[in-house]
């Protein structure tokens, strides 16, 4: 028979001996490399999973002499929750297989049916789903890590319900809602109703993309019913086996604050601009005058002595006006 060249750390936790043998012999049928340990009651399984070894696979007796069942399951994986376990059991309790796989039991193999090939099978199997839940559990740390300390308001909801599924905690500062209430709540509870219908029309565009950013924003409203404005960007994402999306909220409230203040204060600014020049106009078109027809010379000493006089009251009416200008201008300062 071809052995595979795969390299095993074994734990059997089995009591008795015949039985013990026959699965390392089984086992030593389909593979070169194999090292494993044996332990013959819970006390001596304990010792060996919280030591340094290394287990690849654990095979574990229901029925050992100080600790048997589902209590046996629950101890042995609480204590290894990495290594993949294999029941090995000589009774036909279905209940107690189901509530085993349940607790996180890999396979669930019979003594009777035991050959070769089915712990072959069993061993490919459980080492290769085991490989797959750890990637799983390590791609939702990395996106529990990304979305619980990420500085942005993050949310899930659920596709069909529109229910929380999921919030990080800038979204409870910034609504003010605690966690527990916010996963009690819907999105139309966070929304002004004109702005639900918009958000909702416009979920329509991401229907068949994976993500979406929004070129507009959307009114939301905090616990207090204080408004808030916020760009979003939408990804679909399945969360806890059913369909969601997953929403980055950036709060734009301020920007779009301090956006309206300077085109108010552009647009008071070009009013007081061009009231100002019509006022101007006249005073120093009047200077421009006085000054060309005393640059001709044909004035006597007394006509250029009302004339001067005339540069001096025009002078201070552009001075009048300019103070004008000033005054209005630091009126329509933007409030802070």
């Amino acid at each position: 028979m071809t052995k595979t060249e795969k390299a095993l750390q074994l734990l059997i936790v089995e009591d008795n001996f015949g039985d013990y043998t026959l699965v390392k012999e089984y086992l030593e049928e389909h593979f070169e490399y194999m090292t494993y340990q044996h332990a013959i009651n819970y006390k001596e399984a304990e010792a060996l999973l919280k030591g340094e070894a290394k287990f690849d696979v654990i095979f574990l007796d229901l029925s050992l002499p100080d600790l048997s069942g589902k209590l046996l399951v629950k101890k042995v994986l609480s204590i290894e929750t990495q290594t993949p376990v294999i029941i090995l059991t000589g009774s036909l309790n279905l209940d107690l297989c189901v509530e085993s796989l349940q607790l996180g039991v890999s396979d669930y193999l019979f003594k009777d049916e035991l050959n070769p090939n089915a712990l072959f099978k069993s061993i490919n199997y459980t080492i290769e789903k085991q490989k797959q839940r750890l990637k799983i559990l390590e791609s939702e740390k990395k996106y529990s890590d990304l979305f619980h300390l990420s500085p942005l308001p993050m949310f899930v909801y659920d596709v069909e319900t529109l229910k929380f599924l999921d919030v990080n905690s800038a979204t409870i500062e910034l609504f003010g809602y605690k966690k527990e209430v916010f996963l009690g709540m819907s999105l139309h509870q966070i929304f002004f109703s004109k702005d639900m219908d918009s958000f909702l029309g416009a979920l329509k565009q991401t229907v068949h993309k994976d993500s979406h950013s929004f070129d507009d924003y959307f009114s939301y409203k905090k616990k207090s019913g204080e408004e808030i404005n916020a760009e979003i960007t939408i990804k679909t994402i399945i969360f806890q086996n059913r369909k969601a999306k997953l929403v980055v909220a950036k709060d734009v409230t301020e920007r779009l604050q301090h956006y309206k203040a300077l085109a108010s204060q552009n647009e008071k600014l070009k009013q007081i601009a061009w009231q100002q020049s019509h006022e101007m106009r006249s005073p120093a078109s009047k200077i421009l005058g006085i000054v060309e027809l005393l640059n001709t010379g044909v004035c006597s000493k007394k006509e250029e002595g009302v004339l001067i006089k005339e540069i001096g009251k025009t002078v201070k009416e552009l001075d009048s006006v300019i103070r004008a200008i000033t005054k209005n201008t630091k009126q329509i300062q933007p409030s802070k």
